[in-house]
């Protein structure tokens, strides 16, 4: 069985292609690595089986669908509430767009995406109504620097070139 090396210096290119260009094909990453599509396609077919790949998404911009207000929320747990069952009632919520489980300060720390000051307000209204919730904190996000866009937009000058 073909094992992965992420010391692979393919691999990585793979990797770092597809994380520019998801919809990169098979035959344009081999042009680029100057290898065969059978290499690419081995190669990005076990990246998946190992879940090194998990998906292809599109990235979408916010405020080009009405959701222009941000925010990062800090949110501390008490109790015997499941924090599991805090991160299922969490990520169901439909305006957040990240949960991550921290240690430190606070237990998660979210990222929403609203239409406004309002909808960010009645989410944060909606998580402190939630059974373990003790202390929900959060930092509105003025501007974005848009790393991932502008690593894209090289990318593709790149390959125009």
């Amino acid at each position: 069985m073909f094992t992965l090396n992420i010391q692979d210096p393919i691999d990585k290119r793979i990797l770092e292609i597809l994380r520019l260009d998801g919809r990169a094909s098979i035959r344009d990453i081999a042009k680029q690595l100057d290898v065969s599509p059978a290499t690419v396609s081995r190669k990005i077919k076990q990246m998946e089986q190992e879940n090194i790949i998990k998906a292809y998404v599109s990235i979408i911009e916010d405020e080009a669908i009405g959701k222009g207000t941000r925010a990062v929320l800090l949110v501390r747990t008490i109790g015997d509430q499941s924090q599991n069952t805090l991160v299922e009632d969490i990520s169901g919520m439909e305006d957040i767009c990240n949960v991550f489980v921290t240690m430190g300060n606070y237990d998660l720390i979210l990222t929403a995406c609203t239409l406004n000051d309002n909808s960010l307000y009645n989410i944060i209204k909606r998580i402190r109504t939630i059974p373990g919730v003790a202390w929900v904190d959060f930092a509105s996000i003025v501007t974005r620097k848009k790393v991932l866009s502008t690593r894209i937009e090289e990318n593709e000058t790149e390959r125009n070139e």
